[in-house]
């Protein structure tokens, strides 16, 4: 009883604690000594210039009531109350997504402007378009040649010489990124415009051609797609790195690759479902309709973005001249270099079998378009799965590391397609290997804008797509030679074996020079 009343007349006492749910709240200095302090990174960053009022946030609860037994200690309930937050927050919490949400909290102290807010979740809508689009091309473009009657050196030659306009095109896209600005124009008018009226294009080669003509014609308008498909990404990789603060880039970016997983996956087995359903070319017409449409849906949401203005170091160093020149700064980074070459084994092994498997799948195993469609939505689906972590793994333990680890799995798919002799057995390879290259591509498009200086981002990552793409182009080529002399199971073991190359020069000669996540002070000022 007597303990009852103390906690009454500290009640009344107590100016912080409204006398009903619409009284005023009064704060004075008496009324901040009673309350613990809180460190900067438990609060909202609207909250940091004001004082914390207990009771009002459901996320930072009023300590427990003091009893006849004594108060709680302090330090569990702190401890108690971060693990709860923590695992709310987990995976994407704090991490702005599709739609627009009241409250944005991180644990990164990386607190995320109204401008950035605005500006990922229209990045957000982009990818989840672009995925529909890009996974139509990915899976049937080179099926769409055998249709015609290609052979496999031709499915090889249409990879390589895709790969080798795309390669063509950074350097000038980087220098239009430096020297002329407009960054999210030129995303538009490259990507998001050109790229995609060359599905249309695609739709209407049938029209014209059929046979041999219609082989060289796709072979052009591919080319064509390629070069207007890549010439934007210097200028969309330093876009990205100004819209995302880096702190929260992993589970960001995880979130994005969980919106484009969900749109592959719906894609996959409606374009295979269309080829299958109708005779003809009308099928595959309808498919390059629905790539356009979801690709026009991509522009209309990148368009959305607010571009910031460029990074302060980036326009003091467009107005200086490069004392080494273009080249030089990238060469006399000897650590760039040596994930440059990491970057060419790696791409050079992965093109020598990638265009193949859904060749080998319907040429030697008899898959029907709808089961290529399903087993191409299978990673998709797994994707989701290890998206759920991998980005705040990413957060937490570095771009490298995550794609190390994933690097040094991979290597295991193509050689489990040297023991496949029948369609369904490769759901068990891409059931595996969808969270494997989730991972990986996550760290993969991250690992340039932690390498880079800010300020010369859009020729770093010139330099990267270019010689990936570099390698690319020889990839196939090298494939479809291999596989006319020595069968499948060749190109897959060799596949194998440079991936894995390419895995260890990345974790013994490559380091990631910024430290990851970065950490502003807990002092420092927040943005409004």
């Amino acid at each position: 009883m007597h303990a009852g009343r103390g906690v009454e007349r500290r009640r009344k006492r107590d100016p912080l604690r409204p006398e009903s749910g619409l009284g005023a709240v009064r704060c004075d200095s008496s009324s901040l000594a009673a309350e613990p302090p809180r460190t900067m990174h438990d609060l909202h960053p609207r909250q940091q210039v004001q004082s914390p009022v207990p009771g009002s946030d459901p996320l930072h609860p009023p300590a427990p009531a003091v009893n006849a037994g004594g108060a709680a200690p302090p330090g569990i309930a702190a401890r108690g109350s971060r693990r709860l937050r923590a695992a709310a927050r987990a995976p994407f919490g704090g991490v702005p997504g599709p739609f627009h949400a009241r409250h944005r909290d991180t644990d990164f102290d990386e607190h995320v402007t109204p401008l950035q807010e605005r500006a990922m979740r229209a990045f957000w809508w982009d990818g989840f378009w672009a995925s529909g689009s890009e996974t139509v091309v990915l899976n049937y473009l080179g099926l769409y040649l055998l249709a015609f009657g290609a052979s496999n050196a031709q499915v090889g030659l249409l990879s390589s010489f895709s790969s080798l306009f795309a390669a063509l095109a950074f350097f000038p896209g980087a220098h239009v990124a430096e020297t002329v600005g407009h960054r999210k124009a030129t995303v538009l008018a490259s990507g998001g415009g050109l790229a995609r009226l060359a599905l249309v294009a695609l739709a209407l080669v049938p029209f014209f051609a059929r046979g041999g003509a219609a082989i060289w014609l796709v072979m052009a308008i591919a080319s064509f797609r390629g070069f207007f498909a890549y010439f934007h990404v210097p200028a969309w990789t330093s876009l990205t790195s100004d819209i995302v603060p880096a702190g929260i880039r992993g589970r960001y970016l995880a979130s994005r690759n969980i919106g484009m997983s969900i749109c592959a996956l719906a894609v996959a087995p409606l374009a295979g479902f269309l080829i299958d359903q109708y005779t003809g070319f009308h099928g595959w017409q309808l498919v390059w309709m629905v790539a356009f449409a979801t690709g026009a849906l991509s522009t209309w949401a990148y368009a959305r973005i607010p571009e910031p203005p460029p990074h302060p170091p980036a326009a003091v160093s467009a107005a200086e001249p490069a004392e080494r020149g273009f080249f030089g700064d990238l060469l006399a980074d000897r650590n760039f270099v040596a994930y440059l070459a990491s970057v060419a084994i790696w791409n050079l092994a992965l093109q020598v079998s990638g265009p193949f498997f859904n060749v080998y799948l319907v040429k030697n195993l008899h898959a029907s378009s709808l089961w290529v469609g399903i087993l191409a939505a299978l990673p998709s689906l797994s994707a989701l799965v290890g998206l759920l972590y991998m980005g705040r793994m990413m957060d937490r333990r570095g771009t490298k590391s995550l794609m190390v680890v994933c690097g040094l799995l991979i290597p295991l798919l193509p050689l489990a397609w040297t023991l496949v002799n029948a369609p369904w057995q490769v759901i068990f390879i891409n059931a595996f290997g969808g969270a494997l290259w989730a991972g990986y591509n996550l760290a993969l498009s991250n690992m340039v804008m932690v390498m880079s200086p800010p300020e010369k981002r859009a020729r770093y990552a010139a330099a990267f797509q270019t010689v990936m793409l570099a390698a690319a182009f020889a990839g196939p080529l090298l494939g479809g030679y291999v596989i006319d002399a020595t069968g499948f199971r060749a190109v897959f073991l060799l596949s194998a074996g440079g991936r894995l190359a390419a895995a260890l020069v990345l974790l013994k000669f490559v380091a990631a020079k910024a430290p990851e996540p970065l950490r502003r002070p807990a002092a420092s000022p927040v943005p409004a």
